[in-house]
């Protein structure tokens, strides 16, 4: 079965197919994700006033903060020790679960117990109940982590895409229950589809599971035959679970206490609603790079677990060149184009986070590139450096976000954030070349400047033809369609333009990954 497959075929194959078509599974899911989430936040963005669509916003956040932590750092250590086959697959498991249910109690009573604190420093009494509520939101996902990071470890990555494809469709019966049971108080509607939505896939995780349970007992059996030490140290668990978790503050701290901080102090309390539209649009990369980060992980920790360094090597510098080749553009359309972007999705009030938009759409990418970085220095059992990291991160950020907000407003604490993470990936690019070795291709480089020009023809397109495009049309669906045809438009005129002066090809795509 799948085990003794994995034994039996040549590694070149098994990691070149798993990893191709891993990727483009998991791709694919964030992009369901990312269109599902706009299309709710469509629905509230426009049926609510900006100052309760900011609590929705301030809500979502605090929970995507704690989703962090709570999640990645069992998901990818799960994973990684899974990957590696060094301790029998049932112990990694159970304890993994174990330690994950003492970190879930720790946000459960935080949430709960703490729900009259947040309403106190967000300024914002009405936010007790709701974070009462969001503490079982905690309880689900971290249990529905540890379920993907075993799928991920056993290079089930369309088990994973699939389970996270699922829910962001779940996550959609958001609307009904707001339209028809929730009318008065979204908010909660929001939550419950939320928790409803995250239960539904875990209960088709574990029917998955189960249905391929003959799969895992013959994985234990090869466990039996490799001679592997039978039960792995809880302590191991934790610290190495906690030094994942630990990055994953620090990239949460980046990515969601901006929008907490324009709450708390940035008049009017229509800002954090125009902010947290410009979240929305800025979080695109991160998304789609979150397939990146999934798939990387077991992928090269098992090629560096086999002594295949120089292979694992190219495997990331593969990976980082179609992170550049098809991630990057979007940032660059999206920033360039950012003012008729959130006139034509939310309405021209919104254009006050324009420039926000254009710094959050690459802080977001810079960041989503921090942390595959900070994967492959993990896999190549290179901790430490992500350990300092994130202590910087945390001593410095928050003040700085600070002083920018209570200075600039939400278009100054939108700079620092750029700031930071452009700081985060330099530091760790420079750290990579000197741990691991040289990840960046030269066409890397090239479709990186390629992206220059791009913001800037974009740039200077819809300063002129903004208009032409449909962005000044009379009535938001054909506003919207018409600013997506364009988007197609540019995205599929830079692709071919890269194409066709041959700083990629279609040969070099097919070789990715074998």
């Amino acid at each position: 079965m799948v085990a003794y497959r994995i034994r039996d075929t040549p590694p070149s194959l098994v990691f070149g197919g798993h990893m191709r078509r891993g990727l483009l599974l998991n791709l694919i899911s964030n992009i369901v994700f990312f269109v599902s989430g706009y299309a709710l936040h469509f629905f509230l963005g426009n049926t609510m006033p900006p100052a309760a669509y900011g609590v929705v916003g301030t809500i979502i956040t605090v929970l995507d903060f704690e989703y962090m932590f709570v999640s990645n750092g069992a998901r990818q250590s799960v994973a990684s020790e899974i990957s590696r086959r060094r301790y029998a697959f049932r112990d990694v498991v159970g304890k993994t679960l174990a330690f994950q249910m003492i970190v879930v109690a720790f946000f459960f009573c935080v949430n709960f117990l703490g729900a009259p604190l947040f309403g106190i420093v967000l300024n914002d009494a009405s936010l007790d109940r709701y974070f009462r509520i969001a503490a079982f939101l905690v309880v689900v996902n971290g249990l529905q982590t540890v379920l993907l990071g075993v799928n991920d470890g056993l290079q089930r990555f369309g088990t994973s895409a699939l389970l996270s494809t699922f829910y962001p469709i779940a996550k959609l019966g958001v609307i009904p229950l707001i339209i028809f049971v929730f009318r008065n108080d979204p908010v909660i509607g929001v939550e419950i589809g939320f928790l409803l939505a995250v239960v539904l896939t875990i209960l088709l995780g574990c029917a998955l599971l189960f249905a391929r349970r003959g799969e895992l007992r013959e994985l234990q059996a090869l466990d039996g035959d490799r001679r592997t030490p039978e039960r792995i140290p809880f302590r191991y668990v934790a610290t190495h679970t906690l030094s994942f978790s630990f990055f994953f503050i620090m990239v949460s701290l980046v990515l969601s206490v901006d929008t907490l901080i324009v709450k708390a102090v940035v008049e009017p309390a229509s800002m954090a609603g125009y902010y947290t539209g410009a979240m929305n649009f800025g979080k695109i990369a991160y998304y789609l790079l979150q397939a990146f980060s999934t798939i990387i992980l077991p992928v090269v920790a098992k090629l560096v677990g086999e002594g295949r360094r120089s292979e694992a090597v190219s495997r990331t510098a593969d990976l980082l060149l179609v992170a550049f080749v098809f991630i990057l553009p979007i940032c660059a359309v999206v920033s360039a184009s950012s003012s008729d972007l959130l006139a034509a999705f939310y309405g021209p009030s919104f254009d006050v986070a324009s420039t926000a938009l254009s710094c959050l759409a690459f802080s977001n990418f810079f960041m989503g590139i921090t942390v595959i970085l900070n994967m492959v220095l993990n896999s190549f059992g290179s901790s430490r450096f992500s350990d300092v990291l994130s202590i910087v991160s945390l001593v410095v950020v928050i003040p700085v976000f600070i002083i920018a907000a209570r200075t600039f407003g939400i278009t100054g604490i939108a700079v620092a954030s750029v700031t930071c993470t452009g700081l985060a990936m330099l530091v760790t690019f420079l750290r990579v070349r000197q741990k691991v070795g040289r990840v960046m291709l030269r066409r890397t480089w090239i479709v990186l400047g390629a992206n220059v020009v791009l913001w800037l023809v974009v740039r200077l397109g819809f300063s002129y033809f903004g208009g032409a495009l449909g962005t000044g049309a009379t009535g938001k669906g054909f506003e919207l369609l018409a600013l997506a045809a364009a988007y197609a438009f540019i995205y599929v005129a830079y692709l071919v333009v890269l194409f066709v002066t041959k700083v990629v090809t279609v040969s070099q795509l097919k070789a990715l990954g074998r």
